[in-house]
This record gives C-alpha cells, sequence and structure tokens, in this order.
C-alpha cells in the first residue's frame, strides 16, 4: 500500500469509492457521484486530498483542510473512507497517522472532525486516542 496526494484525475475513482461507502448504513447518503466529484473538486482547491493504493487501486482517502481557529491552525477532516474489502486492514489508521504526522510538520496541534454516532468507526477512532467532544454538539438545518 502507497499513500500519495490525489491528482484531479483521480477524483472520479475518489468520488466513486466514498460514494459507494457512504451509501451504506449509518450514513445512507443519497447524492449523485457528479455531486460527489464536485465536492471533491472543492476540496482539491481549498484542502488536501490523500489516497491510499494497492496494485494502482484507490482503495482509501482522507479529506482534509487546515483553518485557524483562535487557539491556532487545525485540521479539519472532511472525509475518511475505506473501500469495504480493505477494511480492518489498518488503511484508515495508516491514513489517520499521515495526517496526524502532516499536522505535526507544520505544528498544529489540533485535529478536528464528525461522523455519525452509530458509525463502526467510533470504535476505530477512540482506539486511536481521539475523545468526543463532551461540550460540543452538531446542529444543522437544510434550507427550502
Amino acid at each position: 500500500m502507497k499513500i500519495r496526494k490525489a491528482k484531479l484525475e483521480d477524483l472520479k475513482k475518489i468520488g466513486e469509492l466514498m460514494n459507494t461507502e457512504f451509501s451504506k448504513p449509518p450514513f445512507k447518503e443519497r447524492v449523485s457521484i457528479k455531486d460527489v466529484v464536485r465536492s471533491l473538486g472543492f476540496y482539491f482547491k481549498i484542502g488536501k486530498i490523500f489516497i491510499a493504493t494497492s496494485e494502482n487501486k484507490i482503495i482509501g482517502v482522507v479529506v482534509f483542510k487546515i483553518e485557524q481557529y483562535w487557539e491556532g491552525k487545525v485540521v479539519i477532516i472532511e472525509d475518511l473512507a475505506i473501500d469495504e474489502k480493505f477494511q480492518q486492514a489498518g488503511i484508515g489508521k495508516t491514513l489517520m497517522k499521515f495526517v496526524e504526522n502532516y499536522a505535526k510538520k507544520r505544528k498544529i496541534k489540533f485535529i478536528f472532525f464528525k461522523t455519525h454516532k452509530k458509525s463502526k468507526a467510533v470504535r476505530f477512532y477512540k482506539k486511536m486516542r481521539y475523545k468526543q467532544d463532551k461540550n460540543a454538539i452538531s446542529m444543522s438545518k437544510k434550507l427550502k
């Protein structure tokens, strides 16, 4: 397995992987591949996209951006997706460690992200010593 920065021509394959994995419970996202690729194009410009490959096939992806908070720069992970056939093989851990090292090299001390509370990845994140923020809640509003 190798990790490398995504190229523009990778976005469709990354979008297909993400669309497949995030359409499953508990996320059950229903969006077109066109919308996913459009979102990836946005993060390709303003953030970072790194992929895990095996035999030239994309098997995992992490999408993140760096923002300036009062306490300094922080990494915001937008998405982490691993092809189901490769889950539980250390790909997610490797990508998360990659982001942690990326942040440390830039003297960034915080990594934030959110996930579905019923995601099986919650146990994975806790195992990697991430903590659920007890003082924050996620809120949203769909505008009509």
